[in-house]
């Protein structure tokens, strides 16, 4: 059997898991990520957990300069210290002191791998750069530089041609250019601030050289074809990639990788542009200062128990739904309508309860509580399965429609969210207000 899925839909029409999902308070309905704005709230190293302005973090290429990774399996390479012998050259001959010197080197405690290994020199101090700066890396630099060059042109190129249209409909018209209300260097200074600083350099875009193919290329060496394979010589795919501007080609050429930085986001509502998820600033942290996900407003419909589905036969299955308010919820399941997005996609037809599921209220001492699962609801028996604290258990119908392929089956949840507006007077604070919600699921059981 398939494996098996609850996807709730988006505001736009997407249906994805509910753990992928915001709920905005002020709009009360479903958020996908595609429906939010994302902002980068800060930069940090996951290693060191530094924070990084973001002008720091672009000239540095969004990478950590302190934290070095294994370049074999990624992982952070760890300074290491070592005693050789000084030694000094007297008449071409070397010999030693007898003394001995601290220098380091890096190491990775997982796979073991040095900077000794690709005869990368030791250092004489721990905290010292590790990374030379590259030639390829002068070049790729040389490359941007002329671009950016190259777009400043074009820009004021631009520009000269929308004046010289400008001018020549005035001309037309009979109006001459003094007669505008600037003068000709108030014009030329609106023009400069049009095309952002309004200059280049016109020799690096004269003098730059491309890269040409070549129409021959050299030959392979004939021991690729009759020497034996040695795979461990040789870079992986994964290593080249993650050095591109060095051509790695053998494994003892390989580089230590600067770590990569990551990102504090927040997300906000793109109808309403409320913050929905807002993380704290602190990297260490993993706490939020707002955190709108579906899951904390929501009910959870999860498959509890499932059979095997005969086609054209009614078979009960086990679904469950979990309160995450704190407050008892009634929900309602209906059918969905024909015109919904996701009606095509039913290969099913089921037969929902006809009366409202009372949810309990979500209780966090609930469990310690002997008592707290005793609770007064009337629950039809041939409905209702089980009952604990806040999850409700019961029985769905469902017939395949089909004799082979994906069982969907969909409907549309309802409850009512007591939405509170916050008021910065306890005087003005308004009592909640219950508005009905009611986001569409779809269900994959499988298939047959």
């Amino acid at each position: 059997m398939a494996e098996c899925e609850v996807n709730y839909a988006c505001a736009c029409g997407k249906s994805m898991p509910l753990i992928h999902l915001f709920f905005c308070k002020y709009c009360v309905t479903l958020r996908c990520p595609k429906c939010v704005s994302h902002e980068v709230d800060s930069y940090y190293c996951p290693h060191c957990l530094e924070n990084i302005p973001s002008a720091e973090a672009k000239s540095m290429k969004n990478k950590c300069q302190s934290c070095l990774e294994c370049p074999n399996c990624t992982n952070i390479l760890q300074v290491r210290s070592a005693q050789v012998p000084m030694v000094r050259r007297e008449a071409g001959k070397v010999k030693g002191f007898g003394q001995f010197k601290k220098v380091y080197y890096l190491q990775c405690s997982f796979c073991f791998w040095t900077t000794r290994d690709v005869n990368q020199p030791d250092k004489a101090a721990s905290n010292g750069p590790w990374i030379e700066p590259q030639v390829e890396d002068n070049w790729m630099s040389g490359i941007v530089n002329y671009y950016r060059h190259l777009i400043q042109k074009e820009k004021v190129e631009m520009e000269k041609r929308k004046r010289q249209r400008r001018g020549s409909f005035l001309g037309s018209l009979g109006i001459s250019d003094k007669l505008l209300p600037f003068s000709k260097l108030a014009r030329s200074s609106f023009s400069m601030n049009l095309t952002g600083t309004g200059q280049f350099d016109e020799n690096i875009v004269n003098n730059f050289t491309p890269l040409e193919a070549e129409e021959e290329t050299e030959p392979a060496d004939e021991k690729y074809y009759t020497a034996p394979g040695e795979p461990y010589h040789y870079a992986s795919i994964a290593s080249r990639i993650n050095q591109p501007s060095n051509e790695v080609y053998y494994a003892c050429d390989l580089k230590p990788n600067c770590t990569h930085l990551m990102v504090k986001r927040s997300q906000r509502c793109r109808e309403c542009e409320h913050n929905l998820s807002k993380p704290e600033f602190n990297p260490s942290s993993i706490k939020f200062k707002i955190h709108q996900i579906a899951l904390r407003f929501v009910p959870r419909f999860r498959i509890v128990k499932m059979v095997s589905l005969n086609p054209g036969e009614f078979t009960k299955v086990h679904f469950s739904l979990t309160n995450p308010t704190e407050y008892n919820l009634p929900v309602e399941l209906l059918p969905l309508p024909e015109g919904h997005p996701s009606y095509s996609k039913l290969t099913t037809e089921i037969k929902l309860p006809d009366k409202e599921l009372m949810l309990a209220a979500r209780d966090d001492t609930a469990q310690y509580d002997t008592d707290a699962s005793i609770q007064d609801f009337d629950d039809d028996p041939d409905i209702v399965v089980a009952r604990r604290m806040n999850k409700l258990t019961f029985v769905i119908s469902v017939k395949p429609l089909g004799t082979s392929g994906s069982v969907i089956m969909g409907f549309q949840l309802k409850y009512k969210y007591k939405a509170m507006t916050p008021s910065i007077r306890p005087e003005e604070q308004k009592d909640p207000e219950d508005v009905n919600v009611m986001p569409s699921v779809t269900v994959v059981l499988g298939s047959i």
